[in-house]
């Protein structure tokens, strides 16, 4: 996957949090949370150091950003299904 592949994954993804966060009846669970605001959070910070071009290696930072948005989104989503299992 090139460069503007991985770009519009992180976009989408980043849609994907924004839709679930914000869906009729979601439930939020206070430590499932606190490590997906974590996980965002480095997302930021990588993606501020590549829009500064400190970063070397550019299509590593990329995977990386992308797999802790997925590990966040996966953390949310389970936060939700929990909390509907439990109800």
């Amino acid at each position: 996957m090139g460069e503007k592949e991985k770009v519009q994954m992180i976009k989408e993804l980043s849609e994907s949090i924004i839709r679930l966060m914000l869906k009729d009846g979601y439930q939020k669970n206070q430590a499932g949370l606190a490590s997906a605001v974590e996980l965002l959070a480095r997302c930021v910070y990588d993606m501020s150091v590549v829009y500064q071009k400190k970063d070397e290696n550019l299509e590593e930072s990329l995977k990386g950003t992308i797999a802790k948005m997925q590990i966040a989104y996966n953390s949310i989503e389970l936060n939700d299904k929990k909390i509907e299992d439990a109800g």
